[in-house]
Order: C-alpha cells, then sequence, then structure tokens
C-alpha cells in the first residue's frame, strides 16, 4: 500500500523537483524499512541530484510552506545505508557534508533572526536536532573505522550540544 501510494505521489509530483525529491527520499524510507538497501541508496542518490538542481535553479515555491532545499536528510539518510553496506569511509563523508549542511542553514538563521531570548521557546529546535544527529552518525562512522579518539571527542561534542541546546530533559540528552 505504501509503495502504491509512493507512486501515486511520484505522479502528482512531475514538474515539481522539490517534491519529487522529498518523494524519493520516502521511497528509499520504505525501501530502507524493507531491507532492499541498493534500492534504498538508488532513490537516495536521485532525491539528492534534486535537491541539489532545487538549490542551483533556486526555484523553490516559498509559499507552498515547504522549507527551502536542503539536502542535509538526504546525506544522512545515505550515511545510514552506506554504514549498513559497510562502507563507512562513505558514511562518514555524507555525515560531514550533512553537517556542514545543517550548520550553514542555523547559521543563516541566526544572522537573520536572531537568538531566541532565554526563557522563549526555540523555533530551530528540530533543525538543531537534525545537526545532533549528524555528529551522532560522524562518531558512530569514526568508531567503525577504528579512529576512537575522534570518535569519542565527536560523541561528547554531540552530547555536550544536545545539553546546551535542548536541555538534559530532552530524549537526545
Amino acid at each position: 500500500l505504501c509503495q502504491e501510494l509512493l507512486k501515486k505521489a511520484e505522479l502528482f509530483a512531475e514538474g515539481n523537483d522539490r517534491m519529487k525529491a522529498i518523494t524519493y527520499n520516502n521511497f528509499a524510507c520504505l525501501f530502507r524499512k524493507t531491507n532492499k538497501l541498493r534500492n534504498a541508496l538508488n532513490y537516495l542518490e536521485m532525491a539528492l541530484a534534486l535537491e541539489y538542481q532545487c538549490l542551483n535553479d533556486m526555484e523553490e515555491d516559498v509559499s507552498s510552506g515547504l522549507r527551502i532545499s536542503n539536502p542535509c536528510e538526504i546525506h544522512l539518510n545515505i550515511c545510514a545505508i552506506l554504514s549498513q553496506l559497510g562502507k563507512h569511509d562513505l558514511a562518514l563523508h555524507h555525515a560531514m557534508k550533512a553537517l556542514i549542511l545543517i550548520q550553514d542553514e542555523l547559521l543563516a538563521v541566526v544572522e537573520e533572526s536572531g537568538q531566541p531570548a532565554e526563557g522563549q521557546p526555540n523555533p530551530n529546535e528540530s533543525r538543531q536536532t537534525v545537526m545532533i544527529i549528524a555528529l551522532h552518525n560522524i562518531a558512530v562512522e569514526y568508531e567503525y573505522l577504528k579512529q576512537y579518539q575522534s570518535s569519542l571527542l565527536t560523541y561528547q561534542k554531540a552530547r555536550d550540544f544536545a545539553f546546551k541546546i535542548l536541555g538534559e530533559g530532552h530524549a537526545f540528552s
């Protein structure tokens, strides 16, 4: 049923590269869940190409309510699949690329609107959580590559950011 709905979504996304990239990313999640890792990776590569095309063309329709294109999550999904396939060097590369992209996004938000006042809700929490996930994935890949010092330092950095940004009571802390 999920695959049928995604095929319909793909048809509806015709002519909208951003929506097609989201649909391909969702196809990849389905294939990962069903342990068809090569299919998942193929869909993620297509989604990534579309995301970068959207960035290059700057054709994002802001009125659609979609966030301006950022391939960060796709890089993280590719990282996870490559890790499952035992390709830890490539997985590390994608996790680092995701970290750079999310940091750039968060910096742009801070430059544009500033930090939220203390005690105020954090509108960037979900994006900051993505940064913590990227750091965690980097640490995991360092560990697989037996780069234990780098792994420990990156795990610590992810934990420190989780405490600072999300608070001690958050599930990631």
